[in-house]
């Protein structure tokens, strides 16, 4: 099945936002907040062509911590689902997770990709179900890699990757 990409999502700690920060508080009650380098930006464009999600592993902060967070540095009014594991019970590399958010998006696997930090929550978890991933390496960590993950080492380059149209 060739379905057309109709959803991006992306994870939420140092993939959209720095993680930076008290890790034992939620990020809405940093002192200070900021955005991955790219971010505002990549978001913006892509929203106009996909639906945005927020796919975190977050144990500290809730989904109203992360709307407050997220509100904080001008990235909310581009995100229109936010799943987290706090709501959901399951992590990124559990496929019930993943059948969630596909049930509550209302999607196939193939109108998905997701893009993270991690290699094992954010590409190999949501691959193991099917769905496209891509690796944000920004942080360039050297490790054996299967040539079949696709990965980035800035936001900026997201748009090209999966083939957006500007």
């Amino acid at each position: 099945m060739n379905t057309k990409l109709q959803f991006v999502l992306f994870d939420w700690g140092d993939t959209l936002m720095s993680e930076a920060g008290p890790l034992d508080i939620p990020m809405a009650d940093w002192p200070e907040v900021r955005t991955i380098d790219g971010a505002r930006e990549v978001l913006a464009q892509l929203s106009k062509s996909y639906r945005i999600a927020v796919a975190t592993n977050a144990a500290v902060s809730r989904k109203r911590d992360i709307v407050r967070a997220l509100e904080r540095v001008g990235l909310n009014a581009f995100i229109t689902e936010i799943f987290c594991y706090t709501e959901l019970g399951h992590k990124k590399d559990e496929p019930e997770f993943w059948e969630a958010v596909l049930a509550r998006l209302g999607a196939h696997r193939s109108e998905l990709v997701m893009i993270g930090d991690s290699l094992e929550q954010d590409v190999l978890g949501p691959m193991c179900v099917g769905i496209r991933a891509i690796w944000f390496n920004w942080k360039r960590e050297s490790c054996t890699v299967p040539v079949s993950i696709q990965s980035v080492r800035s936001l900026r380059e997201v748009p090209a990757v999966i083939g957006a149209v500007t």
